[in-house]
């Protein structure tokens, strides 16, 4: 990845004008998804090698049904992530309050209905903290 693509002209950003500003803004942006594009390819490479280095690390330890492997650079263990999506809402609310099962829930304030509340409102729901972050968006005609 030596290759660098040049700007058109030197980057101004100080310049006031509005269409040079929002050119300058697209030209890099285009510069920069080009290098992005460009070293997702190369890091391709990469992890293909580490994809199969992992897979025959992952067969060592089964092999002698190990948690960890160690060597005098370094250790290869497995790692153990645990999901639990719902695949069925009503069945899983029915069993959390039939059971009382309240530590299987993690409660969290619904953006949308928040938003909409504070609108109606104008005010917070107690014990929300809301905001809203505005960015600045620049697209092509």
């Amino acid at each position: 990845m030596s290759e660098v693509v040049p700007f058109k002209r030197p980057p101004d950003p100080e310049q006031t004008h509005l269409g040079a500003l929002i050119d300058l803004y697209l030209e890099t942006r285009d510069m920069k998804a080009a290098l992005e594009k460009k070293q997702k390819q190369v890091l391709k490479k990469y992890s293909t090698v580490m994809g199969r280095i992992e897979a025959k690390l992952m067969e060592m330890l089964q092999e002698k049904g190990l948690q960890s492997l160690s060597s005098d650079v370094g250790t290869a263990y497995l790692s153990h992530k645990r999901s639990a999506p719902i695949s069925d809402g009503e069945a899983f609310k029915n069993f959390v309050i039939e059971n009382r099962a309240w530590d299987m829930l993690d409660w969290k304030a619904n953006i949308t209905a928040v938003g909409d509340f504070v609108e109606q409102h104008q005010t917070l729901p107690p014990g929300v903290n809301y905001k809203t972050v505005i960015t600045l968006g620049i697209m092509r005609k």
